[in-house]
């Protein structure tokens, strides 16, 4: 009797939860701790905007409240997208199917690791798929790129071109920009293009401050530098972390991910995957975040 491999598993809710956690975290921004991640949203959630603004004045029995305070919440609604994928299972079964225990029992089930395999297939895609919404949206929904160009409270700068010569200048602009109520917050980042990262460093190595033998961990005036793939281009952001969010909804059943054994139908020895989730980014403060873009070259 010939080999059977059959492949078909579904997850959904929390089952989903834990491969799209680690989907999440094989994005960049969130990898590094460059967003915050609002993880059991559904349906929409709320970013919150606190304006607080009192005054001391002098003490007196009696209640006399001076200043303004101002809270309001920005509505952020989740969209639902899906990956779909088919892949041949002959390039899983070749690998890990000989060394499944049980793999030629009557009724097998799906060994561990070819399900690890298929589900890090999956996760490796989407990890990739979640960081280019971040920044670039997708279809009629924004990214932070663009939502951040058309907001008119963001801080806009920009110089000129960037190269190794003129990359710390765009740096410091940047930086001279930054509200001074955070320039000396902890969570404050700088977001960088692959493209300006590898401009900063070989100023650094031309200057001396930096071999060229190895890498490091890099910072502008204290500040962390990261940067993020998804970024092309002379983009340079500023902002708090705790400014800025990712929001899904790992309990949600609304996510799911799917394993699909199109043998059992059609005997073509594919494999299907299907990946629903919702998600949303977004920010607090467009104030208080700088934008490096030539859309600011005015």
């Amino acid at each position: 009797m010939p080999t059977n491999l059959t492949v078909t598993s579904q997850y959904a809710g929390s089952l989903a939860g834990e491969i799209f956690v680690q989907a999440f975290k094989k994005s960049d921004t969130i990898e590094k701790n460059l967003i915050t991640v609002l993880p059991n949203i559904i349906g929409s959630g709320n970013m919150p905007q606190l304006s607080y603004d009192a005054e001391l004045q002098p003490y007196a029995c009696g209640w006399n409240p001076e200043g303004d305070v101002t809270y309001i919440e920005k509505n952020v609604s989740l969209t639902k997208f899906m990956i779909e994928h088919e892949m041949c299972k002959e390039d899983f079964a070749s690998t890990f199917a000989a060394q499944a225990a049980g793999l030629f029992s009557a009724n097998a089930e799906v060994p561990q690791d070819i399900q690890s395999a298929i589900l890090a297939a999956i996760v490796d895609n989407l990890g990739e798929k979640v960081d280019k919404f971040i920044w670039q949206g997708k279809g009629s929904v924004s990214g932070l790129s663009s939502s951040l160009i058309a907001d008119t409270d963001t801080i806009g700068v920009y110089t000129e071109a960037l190269t190794k010569t003129n990359v710390v200048d765009a740096l410091e602009a940047v930086y001279d920009a930054i509200p001074e109520a955070i320039v000396e917050d902890s969570s404050l980042v700088m977001v960088v293009s692959p493209k300006v990262l590898r401009l900063y460093r070989q100023n650094l190595a031309s200057q001396g401050d930096n071999t060229t033998v190895s890498k490091r961990e890099l910072d502008y005036l204290g500040v962390r530098l990261e940067s993020v793939a998804a970024l092309s281009g002379d983009k340079i952001y500023a902002y708090r972390t705790g400014n800025v969010a990712f929001m899904t909804g790992l309990e949600s059943d609304l996510n799911s991910v799917q394993v699909k054994d199109m043998d059992e139908t059609d005997l073509s020895g594919q494999i299907r995957t299907k990946a629903v989730l919702a998600m949303a980014a977004d920010y607090s403060f467009a104030d208080e975040i700088v934008v490096f873009d030539i859309a600011f070259n005015i």
